[in-house]
């Protein structure tokens, strides 16, 4: 249940290159906003429940559960991916390309997204 609780982010990398192969329009990709987003997790097992607010993305709250088909939204560009466990990290694969991953380091949670070649990660804190 490493996963639950309130998350803010404290810092990001690489995310320019990844918005530019993921073709993210122009108005969403501003790496700044991301400064004071949050998001709250509630991990239940493999069921987990998102709230985020502020950010590139949706403002609000979805579901997934690690097994299961997902449908989401990544820098203002809706997706779906199926999700497993690889270890310790939450790995969402989209069919598009896109890898989406979520593992607690050094108790942070990273977040990292990949596609076209390219990668980002934000950092998150509690």
């Amino acid at each position: 249940m490493a996963f639950n609780g309130k998350w803010t982010v404290s810092r990001f990398e690489g995310l320019k290159d990844v918005a530019d192969a993921f073709g993210v329009d122009e108005s969403k990709r501003d790496p700044a906003k991301l400064q004071g987003a949050t998001v709250e997790i509630q991990q239940d097992g493999d069921n987990f429940t998102f709230t985020a607010t502020g950010g590139l993305g949706k403002t609000g709250t979805h579901s997934m559960t690690v097994g299961q088909p997902s449908e989401g939204e990544l820098l203002g560009r809706a997706y779906s991916a199926t999700t497993a466990w690889e270890g310790d990290t939450i790995v969402s694969k989209g069919k598009s390309g896109l890898v989406l991953k979520r593992s607690i380091e050094g108790g942070n949670m990273v977040y990292t997204i990949e596609y076209g070649g390219k990668a980002g990660r934000i950092y998150f804190s509690k």
